[in-house]
């Protein structure tokens, strides 16, 4: 062969493969870093870390019978179209930097880093080696964090009907239950079909495991379908059984019983679910490759030829200063501004007051948001009416406001039982130096119309801008706008703090904010630094 005959030759093809996945690492790198915080703190994409090393597997696997190539594909198109593509991936860091919760710039991101392999793979071996390849490389997408309004949707719609299937078995076996929302009331207190329990996080992980194994076993694209179909039948299958089995302990047992229970049985449904893939794949696999020679299914073609070409690896080397100077000059771009700012609210609220009642929140609830400090508590104002606030508090970190963004009333208040009439004009309430922009929402519960008012007080707004007291940067609706804004400002890893007021059967907002300024105002803690 070539290589074997020209030592140098063979040198020069290593430099020029090294080149290509230098490149390749960079633009990976880029993509996979706006997605890696909502796989470290969201368990339902846990399974993000695994993807891109089956994407490895996936790809060696198909470079072992990779079409034949003697010269580089055409380089003018696939430079068109890359250069823009590239061009995002590097523009979007800072904007990431800024926004770390905002799930598009991630999902947009990662269809760039497919693009741009898929551009190279074309710029290498033609279109035969872009067919060739195209399902290892879009495997990533398997990874991608679901666009928030869509993930609350599906959930929403999985709770509901688990709690429908649940209490539907509880009223056959003679158990006592009613359903509100996602929630099942017992004798023995309330339980919760919660996230975990809406069966995404098994039924993402079935999808994962039968598209890798469709392809790993080659399978055809009929049984590839029918691998999909049956992942998706056992992990709503699973996760019904889940949550009728942790009700009827909670009838039995109480529903502190159900901690214990709760994890052990989503592992045994996830289980299940590969388990139930992995045998499904494994006997169809022996029974093809009875009737199939084993050389039919693979052919190895080690000594295909490759042609990099210089510009390609010119390409692939600049790509790689250009990442490193993407994030190096976002990191000084924001430490430049951080000199500035504060990155924690400059106030807290005391609990106790005179008439106050605590409200215990569960320690899975704090899980689920990621453990923030604060509290919830319940009074009555002085027309009788019922009142209870939520105030948490999340430290400065590029986990917070991720974190903050799991809470919205409009997915969690529905989720037990209350139903969204309309969102009312949103409010101002100013306490000494501070100002609160609450969204203010009218929901019915049980036939009670309830007032929520919502605040969300992001830290790390500069001192210069905070004295003016008129405007900031929290409390908005996350717009484009807002989102630019912060990046022009240089603002990152604020520290969040949720303020959550509900008040029950009114519809005054104006009596209802007064009542909330004076419970601010009688709660509020300055923690600033006395001027000496």
């Amino acid at each position: 062969m070539l290589l074997e005959k020209d030592p140098r030759a063979h040198f020069a093809l290593t430099r020029q493969i090294s080149a290509a996945l230098i490149g390749l690492a960079a633009v990976w790198w880029l993509a996979i870093r706006m997605l890696w915080i909502e796989w470290e703190i969201d368990p339902q994409y846990s399974y993000g870390f695994l993807v891109p090393i089956l994407c490895v597997v996936l790809f060696l696997q198909r470079w072992r019978d990779r079409p034949l190539t003697l010269e580089s594909g055409n380089l003018f198109i696939p430079g068109m179209v890359a250069l823009p593509a590239l061009g995002f991936l590097l523009a979007v860091q800072p904007f990431y930097e800024a926004n770390p919760e905002w799930r598009i710039p991630g999902i947009l991101g990662a269809l760039t880093a497919v693009l741009l392999t898929l551009l190279l793979l074309w710029s290498i071996g033609g279109s035969a080696w872009v067919r060739h390849f195209l399902f290892p490389v879009s495997f990533f997408l398997i990874a991608i964090p679901w666009p928030r309004n869509a993930e609350e949707a599906i959930m929403g719609f999985f709770m509901e009907k688990n709690a429908m299937a649940a209490l539907e078995i509880l009223h056959w076996l003679g158990y006592e239950a009613v359903r509100r929302g996602h929630l099942i009331t017992l004798p023995t207190g309330t339980l919760g079909v919660e996230e975990a329990c809406s069966g995404v996080r098994s039924l993402q992980s079935g999808i994962m495991a039968s598209l890798f194994l469709g392809e790993i076993f080659r399978f055809s694209g009929f049984f590839r379908t029918f691998l999909l179909s049956t992942s998706i039948l056992v992990a709503l299958f699973g996760n019904f059984l889940r949550a009728t089995i942790l009700s009827i302990i909670a009838s039995n047992e109480g529903v502190d019983a159900v901690e214990k229970w709760h994890d052990m049985a989503g592992y045994a449904i996830l289980i299940s679910t590969l388990g139930t893939l992995w045998l499904s794949a494994h006997f169809y696999s022996t029974i093809r490759n009875k009737s199939t020679p084993a050389s039919a299914n693979i052919n190895d073609s080690p000594d295909a030829q490759l042609n990099i070409s210089k510009p390609i690896v010119l390409a692939c080397i600049s790509t790689v200063f250009l990442a490193a100077a993407s994030l190096a000059g976002t990191e000084l771009w924001y430490r430049a501004h951080e000199a500035g700012t504060v990155s924690e609210s400059s106030w807290t609220l005391k609990s106790g007051s005179a008439g106050t009642k605590p409200v215990q929140i569960s320690e899975r609830t704090r899980r689920i948001l990621f453990f923030p400090d604060g509290f919830s508590e319940r009074f009555a104002d002085s027309e009788g009416r019922t009142w209870q606030v939520f105030y948490l508090r999340w430290p400065a970190g590029r986990t917070a406001i991720q974190a903050l963004n799991i809470h919205d009333p409009r997915t969690c208040l529905a989720s037990i039982g209350m139903v969204l009439e309309k969102q009312l004009p949103s409010l101002t309430i100013q306490v000494g130096k501070e100002i609160f922009r609450f969204r203010v929402f009218l929901f019915r519960d049980a036939g009670r119309q309830v007032l929520i008012f919502h605040s969300i007080i992001a830290g790390g707004i500069s001192t210069e801008h905070n004295s003016k007291g008129i405007e900031t940067l929290s409390g908005e609706e996350y717009t484009l706008k807002g989102r630019w804004k912060v990046v022009t400002k240089g603002i990152r890893n604020r520290g969040q703090t949720l303020f959550e007021a509900a008040v029950w059967n009114t519809t005054d907002v104006a009596t209802a904010a007064n009542t909330l300024s004076a419970f601010l105002a009688r709660t509020m803690r300055d923690d600033r630094p006395e001027s000496k």
